[in-house]
């Protein structure tokens, strides 16, 4: 499933309207860019979300490691678990 790795943001469900008020499932898809990081000294590839790779391109590894603090809770067990050795 389409998940970014840091914020946790997903697919979301709703519906598609169109002008006669006529309704269509639809999903939307959070868009994804892999990325290399630089997490505890050790380069990993992730896949974020385009609003957070803006975060992390003008971010140096003092503030990366501020972002993954503060989304502590939403992070992939891959990258806590990189975290935690």
């Amino acid at each position: 499933m389409k998940r970014c790795e840091i914020t946790g943001k997903g697919i979301t469900f709703g519906h598609s309207i169109s002008h006669a008020h006529n309704m269509n499932k639809r999903i939307w898809k959070p868009n994804l860019q892999p990325v290399k990081v630089e997490i505890n000294g050790q380069l990993t590839k992730i896949k974020v979300c385009v609003k957070m790779l803006r975060s992390l391109k003008a971010a140096d590894s003092v503030e990366i490691d501020r972002i993954l603090k503060k989304n502590a809770t939403t992070l992939s067990p891959r990258i806590n678990k990189i975290l935690s050795k």
